[in-house]
């Protein structure tokens, strides 16, 4: 009884083996394919409100109508941490999440 059970769960460990197999073929760099298909970014000066809006967790519509009009009335961003300065964002914020928002938002 204790040799059935035992190679009955052999057999089950054994079947579900490739079910945790690599998606990539071995000797390939998953970063790199996916730095290959990533979404372009948003420019910052010339994205439309429409873009704008849930473009990134946390920006809906007012927080995009803010952005266009700090850079209507700034003359266009710097560089994305200064999306710190547009009233309703904050630095707290831009503290959280600047890793992401450097990978969604350029300021071409």
């Amino acid at each position: 009884m204790k040799a059935n059970l035992i190679a009955m769960v052999l057999s089950f460990l054994s079947m579900s083996f490739p079910l945790y197999a690599s998606p990539t073929p071995l000797g390939t760099n998953a970063t790199a394919q996916e730095a290959e298909t990533a979404a372009p970014k948003i420019n910052l000066n010339t994205a439309e409100l429409k873009t704008l809006i849930h473009s990134f967790k946390g920006i809906g519509e007012k927080r995009a109508e803010a952005i266009v009009k700090y850079r209507e009335s700034h003359e266009g961003f710097k560089s994305v941490e200064e999306l710190a300065e547009v009233p309703g964002l904050g630095q707290q914020f831009i503290n959280r999440n600047l890793a992401e928002l450097k990978e969604t938002f350029s300021v071409e």
